[in-house]
């Protein structure tokens, strides 16, 4: 078997340090001749749960034995692909997930809750644990376990946490399939009923350089390549300065990982091998694909924005050539307009002058009333002095009635020829 080394370290995370809670966390590892192993559970921090703690602690503790006995059991087997190896491993979770269940609820029988644990609870499941049901939910927590043996390395895992194996060249990858049942807070977990169905796997007969396992409190805090570049930085610490000064490091860093990031409780285990150098992680295939996928999908929308902008601007076009069209129409009828306009300001300023041209005739026209009216009241005196001296009678004046006109033929010759008529002055003076 190549030589392989081990380290573990958890600590209380930052919001638990200001709530008054215990770190929830735990990690194991183990190394003998035959087997390395590395563990990791998370305590959930559900308040129905005030002894994840201590299921934690029994998860990691009880997993690291059954490996223990297991690789005893089949210390045989060269080749996982030539044996049932599939019935073997969920024979493992099932007697994982049936031990921890025995010896949490030994616990419970051993320490009953006392009240200021229940209190903790909500009502709902407080009256079954004062019932005695659902004990084990109080100690739920989730496991993460990796064992590398000269034939083969496997991964078991259950709820949330990481897993991430590293080959040389730099190829960190995480073998273990994701659970769908882990969403935002919920997490699947040693607490639910037929747990063992809950496991996930990962087996090969390829053995890695380093396998690295972590609670959520460490995952959520980095992106998946900063989460391989600090695995990594363990490696590299106990490459160059060995296992002891490693761990050091590992158990100083993680407080400052946690009130940087998460803030919860932080948990990390390793399995490093002690001959050969780890090289740096090179861009995850996920994270590659990830970003080829996004500049992709940038592109489609891109090309999808450009064919819009361009709907738009023939649309446009069309606008604009109906607007010049109408503008053009526009034009045609303001210039029609424009000759009726100055046609008829020309029309206008004719009228005008030619009803300046009337008003100074009227004004000479009123002129020549005025001195025909004269005229006419200075010849009447004359002609009916000249009827009273004649002697011609009924000829008379009243006032209000008009003026009879002379006889065709007078009785008596005009003694005046019309050049003897008097001037206007002359008129004016009699």
């Amino acid at each position: 078997m190549q030589p392989y080394c081990q380290l573990n370290s958890h600590c209380i995370g930052k919001s638990h340090l200001a709530g008054s809670k215990p770190c929830e966390d735990y990690s194991l590892s183990y190394g003998d001749p035959s087997l390395s192993a590395a563990m990791i559970s998370d305590g959930h921090g559900d308040p129905a749960c005030f002894r994840s703690a201590a299921g934690a602690q029994f998860a990691c503790e009880i997993s690291l034995n059954l490996l223990r006995q297991f690789q005893g059991v089949h210390s045989h087997i060269t080749d996982v692909h030539a044996c049932d190896f599939e019935s073997y491993v969920r024979s493992l979770e099932k007697e994982i997930a049936v031990r921890w269940k025995k010896k949490v609820l030994s616990d419970a029988s051993a320490r009953p809750f006392t009240e200021e644990e229940l209190d903790q609870a909500p009502e709902a499941i407080r009256s079954q644990y004062r019932q005695g049901q659902s004990m084990e939910h109080a100690y739920g927590c989730t496991l993460v376990a990796v064992m590398v043996t000269r034939h083969y390395f496997l991964c078991l895992q259950i709820g949330d946490g990481k897993c991430v194996s590293a080959y040389p060249c730099g190829v960190f990858v995480e073998p273990v399939p994701p659970d769908e049942g882990c969403v935002g807070n919920r997490s699947t977990s040693l607490c639910n009923r037929d747990a063992e169905k809950s496991f996930r796997h990962y087996y090969s007969p390829l053995l890695p350089l380093a396998a690295f396992v972590s609670s959520d409190g460490v995952e959520e805090s980095f992106d998946a390549e900063g989460l391989y570049r600090f695995f990594y930085s363990v490696a590299y610490w106990h490459r160059q300065e060995g296992a002891d000064s490693a761990a050091e490091k590992l158990a100083a860093l993680l407080p400052r990982i946690s009130e940087g990031g998460s803030g919860d409780d932080v948990s990390v285990a390793a399995v490093l091998s002690s001959e050969e150098t780890l090289s740096p992680p090179k861009q995850p295939l996920t994270q590659v694909c990830q970003r080829v996928n996004a500049v992709a999908g940038r592109l489609e929308m891109l090309d999808g924005q450009i064919q819009r902008e361009d709907e738009m601007i023939q649309e446009r076009i069309r606008d604009i050539e109906s607007e010049e069209a109408a503008l053009a129409a526009l034009k045609e009828q303001l210039k029609e307009r424009e000759e009726r306009y100055y046609a008829a300001c020309e029309e206008c300023d004719g009228m005008k002058a030619r009803l300046a041209e009337l008003r100074e005739q009227r004004a000479a026209a009123a002129v020549q009333k005025s001195k025909a009216d004269a005229f006419r009241q200075s010849a009447e005196k004359f002609w009916f002095a000249e009827y009273a001296r004649l002697g011609i009678g009924g000829f008379s004046q009243s006032e209000g009635e008009s003026v009879p006109s002379p006889p065709a033929e007078p009785p008596v010759k005009t003694v005046f020829a019309a050049e003897d008529l008097p001037s206007d002055e002359a008129e004016q003076e009699v």
